[in-house]
């Protein structure tokens, strides 16, 4: 079966298994970096947002389910899961002050997502675009987010360089930085939900031959933690508690290895670390950039790293 038989077919089942008030669409979704995908749309009166369930990683794994039907199952347990409770007020999204506290910003890869970015509202940094979305607060602590495009910026009657200040203010309250070892976040201490570590109480590795100290810079969701570095005086708190310059290292939109530059003046090889995880570990959507950054603590200044320092 061709992926397009594969699409039509499943759309054609779920359609006909929907209650009357539910109507599903079959529509190409663009997302970070550049990724195409094929999702169902599920649109539902009694829905406040419509749920996406895409069809590429059904294709792709088709293998381990029984029966196209089974298939269908899923996806609407899927979408099932996905739906929004009627107590979310959407209404309140054509209002800007109503908007304001739950609006949040991310960092996007700027040349990646150059399409992308001439219908969203964004602002350049460095190698990077910081776009906003508003994150939506659901039932059982399960959240949603709304990526805010053009239009919503002129509805809202608002310039970008005010969704810009808004953000800065409202992010660190709703995404909350977390900041530990790397040993700590592969031994899922950094949890979601769990007891996250801060500046303050991090323990300080030692900076020896051979050992590279590393931290993790991300949020409380550990959802587009790689904004934190937009966070405001955050970066100057971590280089005085580790008493170094800062490179930090990418390692996907959700969050950044953090590492001592003290004994580190090249950053030739952490620029091959990074682009090794980006092409080895990571899907292409949660890419955000093959460069190194370097924080100089004494200027305050985030930059693009140069591959040799002086």
């Amino acid at each position: 079966m061709t992926y397009n038989e594969f699409k039509i077919k499943v759309y054609n089942i779920i359609s006909k298994r929907l209650p009357p008030d539910t109507t599903v669409h079959l529509q190409r979704v663009y997302k970070n970096n550049g990724l195409v995908l094929d999702g169902l749309i599920f649109i539902s009166a009694n829905c406040a947002i419509a749920p996406t369930i895409y069809l590429n990683y059904y294709y792709e794994n088709r293998d381990i389910f029984p029966s196209l039907d089974m298939i269908c199952d899923d996806i609407l347990r899927a979408y099932k899961n996905k739906k929004t409770p009627e107590s979310v007020d959407m209404r309140n999204l054509t209002d800007y002050e109503a908007v304001r506290p739950r609006l949040a910003l991310r960092l996007v890869n700027y040349e990646k997502n150059k399409e992308l970015l001439q219908v969203l509202p964004h602002v350049r940094y460095l190698d990077l675009a910081v776009v906003f979305f508003c994150l939506l607060k659901l039932e059982n602590e399960r959240y949603a987010t709304l990526l805010v495009h053009s239009f919503h910026m002129e509805r809202w009657n608002v310039t970008v360089e005010e969704l810009y200040r808004h953000a800065l203010k409202t992010t660190p309250f709703l995404l909350p930085y977390s900041f530990c070892s790397i040993q700590s976040f592969l031994s899922d201490a950094f949890s979601r939900g769990g007891n996250i570590e801060n500046i303050e109480n991090i323990q300080i590795w030692p900076q020896n031959r051979g050992f590279m100290p590393m931290y993790v810079l991300s949020n409380s969701f550990q959802l587009y933690g790689a904004g934190c570095m937009l966070y405001p005086g955050l970066l100057e708190r971590i280089a005085k508690k580790l008493d170094a310059d800062l490179f930090l290292l990418p390692s996907s939109i959700h969050e950044i290895i953090v590492l001592p530059a003290k004994t580190h003046r090249q950053s030739l090889r952490l620029s091959q670390i990074v682009t090794n995880i980006n092409h080895t570990e990571l899907s292409e959507d949660e890419i955000l950039s093959d460069r190194v950054y370097y924080y100089f603590r004494e200027q305050k200044d985030l930059r693009i790293c140069p591959y040799i320092f002086s």
